[in-house]
């Protein structure tokens, strides 16, 4: 603890990676176990695997232009995002950055994403705070949407059309914890001892979950962050909170659309199923995976997404399912990893937008890196 009147500590480092080589061939391995099941179970319930190709093969050019068109528009609505909430980026940089976040946690197990982008912003001269504050607001305003659409979605399709009980309970579940998470963010913007609360209490379980048994960081370092995240809603809400949260809208309903378009692409009409079904089947979806036990959800999200839709149409139609679920997931999981992958050599040899990284208050510091599932620096 420095005395009153010395400087703060500094620091210029990013943190090491927690995951060791070996922790990740462990996890690896699990994840791809994981998914061969998966995988497997799908392809078991299909009567013929050349149906499937069939299905994929009629996917016509105009569909698939149209379908790579809102791929791209997207990740540029995710790359606007960072834009906006990190002052002097730029959206260049910005897809960058998400790109190769993208690309990371779609491959490597756990929270690996966050790291890249933390890496990234940090090696072009951006303070810890930077990426923090943007990843809190944007995660915050994404996490609400995902909770609150399901209820929406239920509720116009259930005007002409019944629901089944059990996804009006999930819908209505995931709208009392959108609120209750609203009301946690309006207390600590009104509060600023609330605030401090919240971030002691955040800290606590944040260095619980990441079995993080350094000096740093403190309750007092997550207590100052939290004051910092409230004094910076406040500014970015009033400055930003239209157009970041019409980007978070943008990108979900885009990939909505994608959805909607890949299923009807491959053959799934709307006879057989309709487009509030379909609403329902995607928010609800998107919901259960909040949180990937996976990179990327593959194998868990394709799973949840052909039985959901095989319970919509009784049954019926499942190589035009399993074929649509395929190629929305191609677009949405693999396309992002070869972005990334394009993104990831953007970053390493353009040299001109690298800089140190500057230095920044040590508990800054170590707060971002535990979000970042980095090793807090020294």
């Amino acid at each position: 603890m420095t005395g009153a009147g010395a400087p703060a500590e500094t620091t210029d480092q990013v943190g090491e990676r927690r995951s060791r080589p070996r922790d990740l061939i462990a996890r690896g391995v699990l994840t791809l176990a994981l998914v061969g099941l998966v995988v497997w179970l799908l392809l078991s319930n299909v009567g013929e695997l050349s149906a499937v190709v069939d299905a994929l093969g009629n996917v016509s050019l105009a569909d698939a232009i149209l379908l790579v068109a809102l791929t791209l528009l997207s990740q540029v609505l995710i790359g606007a995002q960072l834009a906006a909430t990190v002052p002097g980026l730029g959206l260049g940089r910005a897809m960058v950055a998400v790109e190769s976040a993208s690309a990371a946690s779609n491959v490597i197990p756990g929270p690996s994403g966050t790291a890249t982008r933390l890496a990234v912003l940090r090696s072009w001269g951006f303070y810890t705070e930077d990426f923090a504050r943007s990843w809190l607001f944007t995660s915050s305003l994404t996490n609400f949407t995902v909770l609150a659409m399901p209820a929406v979605a239920v509720v116009l399709v259930a005007i002409d059309n019944d629901v089944p009980s059990g996804v009006f309970a999930l819908a209505a579940v995931a709208l009392v914890v959108c609120v209750v998470a609203v009301w946690v963010v309006v207390r600590i913007v009104r509060s600023e001892s609330f605030a401090r609360r919240a971030g002691v209490l955040a800290g606590r379980a944040a260095r619980w979950g990441a079995a993080v048994a350094r000096r740093r960081p403190t309750d007092r370092d997550f207590e100052e962050a939290a004051v910092g995240f409230r004094n910076d809603l406040r500014t970015s809400w009033k400055t930003l909170g239209t157009k970041v949260m019409f980007a978070v809208l943008g990108t979900y309903v885009t990939t909505g659309v994608i959805f909607a378009l890949s299923l009807r692409a491959t053959g799934l009409g709307r006879d057989a199923l309709g487009i509030g079904a379909i609403a329902v089947v995607y928010t609800v979806v998107r919901l259960l995976t909040i949180v990937n036990f996976t990179p990327g959800g593959i194998g868990v999200t394709e799973a949840l997404y052909t039985s959901a839709l095989l319970v919509a149409t009784d049954g019926a139609y499942e190589s035009q399912i399993v074929a649509g679920v395929f190629l929305f997931r191609g677009l949405t999981y693999a396309g992002p990893i070869l972005l990334g992958t394009a993104a990831l050599l953007v970053w390493r040899f353009r040299r001109s937008w690298r800089v140190h990284p500057p230095a920044e208050p040590a508990g800054a510091a170590a707060v971002g890196a535990v979000i970042a599932d980095r090793e807090p620096p020294e």
